[in-house]
């Protein structure tokens, strides 16, 4: 009977260990799901500061912000990893670098297709009277309303995609259930219930764009119609010279409006 008290005794000990080993894997697990979530949700987070960056440039005054935004959006989440957490890596952690990666590379993409058509179109230039009947011009100026179109369309849905790729991310991604769940509900307090969609007007745009390419249409189809004198357009077809002067005259009053979406496309 002696005998057994030992081993009584023992058994206590080690069952005692093994909880208080539990709890402090428990703890330790608890503590990595939140680095991993806090990681990738100041990632996101760099990406829509980013685009607060991009929407404030003047893309007549400073074409070359696009390229600058870029670097810095890199250089500043390679930052995160070491401020996020100084330790051992973990399995959450590197599926986290890897989302982070990628997500980076997917907003400098989407913030490419958004903004450098802008900086066509900012181009005084591209629109000036004195190129009205040139060709090679006339073929900038439609890929420059195609690919603004297509800016458009992306800029309108910025929210909506950048959720979705997020979503898509994690999905595929190493990290598990439990820190998933965590990371998501850290988006949604810090991410999607902070930022939401600003008052970018797609229709307005898109007005504004089929104004650009009827008016120039007309010029190029008429390159015999009409003069330069003084800088102003001169038509020998009053009819004609109605509407290329209505068209001019609602494309100079929709310049700012046009411009000044770009700068609503998220609003915090």
């Amino acid at each position: 009977m002696k005998k057994i008290y030992p081993l009584i005794a023992l058994a206590i000990v080690l069952t005692i260990a093994a909880f208080y080993g539990l709890e402090h894997y428990r703890e330790v697990r608890a503590l990595q799901q939140t680095h991993t979530a806090h990681l990738i949700t100041r990632c996101v987070n760099q990406g829509l500061l980013s685009l607060f960056t991009l929407q404030a440039n003047d893309w007549a005054e400073n074409p070359g912000q696009l390229n600058a935004e870029e670097k810095r959006l890199k250089q500043r989440v390679a930052t995160l990893p070491n401020a996020v957490y100084d330790g051992k890596p973990f399995s959450d952690w590197q599926g986290a670098l890897e989302v982070c990666d990628r997500l980076t590379v997917n907003s400098n993409r989407q913030h490419k297709t958004i903004f450098r058509p802008l900086t066509e179109m900012a181009k005084k230039e591209m629109w000036s009277l004195q190129t009205a009947k040139s060709e090679q011009f006339q073929e900038r100026r439609k890929k420059a309303i195609y690919r603004t179109k297509v800016a458009a369309e992306a800029a309108d849905r910025y929210l909506d995609d950048l959720s979705a790729d997020v979503n898509r991310l994690l999905d595929v991604s190493r990290i598990s259930p439990e820190a998933q769940a965590l990371t998501q509900q850290q988006l949604q307090e810090n991410i999607f219930k902070k930022y939401h969609r600003g008052r970018f007007s797609k229709r307005r745009v898109l007005q504004y764009l089929e104004r650009q390419k009827e008016f120039y249409q007309l010029l190029t189809d008429n390159p015999k119609g009409f003069t330069l004198r003084g800088g102003s357009l001169y038509f020998y077809n009053k009819k004609m010279h109605r509407r290329a002067d209505d068209l001019n005259r609602s494309l100079l009053q929709g310049e700012v409006d046009f411009f000044s979406n770009w700068r609503q496309i998220v609003e915090q």
